[in-house]
C-alpha cells in the first residue's frame, strides 16, 4: 500500500481552508454511489476516494492533458492501472486527496469536513537524497482559480521543507516539473516560489 511504502512519514496536512489526506487506496465498503462505474450494488467494495475522484474527473479528460498517466476509461482502470500499479508499490510516490474545507462535502463516504477538490502528490521522492517532487496536481473544475491549488501546494511545501523539529521532513530540495505549454502549472510554480533551472 502506498502509505506504508512511502519513504517518508505520512500524515494529514491541514490549514484553515484545505486539508490533504492520504488518498485512500485500501478497500472500504462503498455505499450510496449508485451511478458510479458499476457500483450500483451497495455491497460493492472499492477505493474510498477513487469513486468520487473518478466520477468528477472523468468528464474532463483535459485535466490529464499534461500528465503522463490518464485519462482513465473506468473506475476499475483508474484503480488498477494507477492506484494499484503506480502509487501502491512505489516508495517514491504518495498521493493525497485535496479537501476544500470551505465547501460542504457532497459525498456520503468521503471526508465530512469538506468537498473533494482534487488530488496532489509527492513523486520521485528519495529519503537518501532528501528530495521530492510535487506533481499529479489535478484540481477539479469547480475549484480551479480558487484558493485550493495554492493552499494544497503550500501544505506540501511546508511539510517537505520544515525541519523535523517543526513537524516537517527537513528535505533539501522540492522540485516541480511542468510541460512547457502548461501555462497554468508554470504560473502556480512561480507563485509558490519555484525557480527555473
Amino acid at each position: 500500500m502506498g502509505i506504508s511504502n512511502f519513504c517518508f512519514p505520512v500524515r494529514e496536512l491541514s490549514n484553515e481552508r484545505v486539508k490533504l489526506v492520504p488518498f485512500d487506496v485500501s478497500f472500504h465498503l462503498l455505499r450510496d454511489f449508485d451511478s458510479l462505474d458499476q457500483c450500483n450494488n451497495t455491497n460493492s467494495q472499492t477505493k474510498i476516494h477513487a469513486p468520487e475522484f473518478f466520477a468528477l474527473s472523468s468528464p474532463q479528460p483535459s485535466l490529464y492533458a499534461h500528465i503522463a498517466r490518464g485519462p482513465y476509461t473506468s473506475l476499475s482502470d483508474f484503480t488498477t492501472n494507477f492506484l494499484e500499479a503506480v502509487i501502491d508499490p512505489s516508495p517514491a510516490w504518495m498521493l493525497y486527496a485535496v479537501i476544500d474545507k470551505t465547501r460542504p462535502s457532497c459525498s456520503p463516504t468521503n471526508d465530512p469536513s469538506g468537498a473533494l477538490a482534487g488530488a496532489i502528490g509527492y513523486l520521485d521522492s528519495s529519503a537518501e537524497h532528501l528530495i521530492t517532487e510535487i506533481g499529479f496536481v489535478i484540481t477539479l473544475p469547480p475549484f480551479q482559480r480558487t484558493h485550493v491549488t495554492s493552499n494544497a501546494v503550500g501544505l506540501l511545501l511546508q511539510y517537505a521543507l520544515n525541519t523535523p523539529e517543526q513537524g516537517g521532513l527537513g528535505l533539501r530540495r522540492v522540485q516541480w516539473k511542468a510541460n512547457s505549454v502548461n501555462a497554468a502549472s508554470r504560473k502556480v510554480a512561480e507563485r509558490m516560489g519555484f525557480v527555473y533551472e
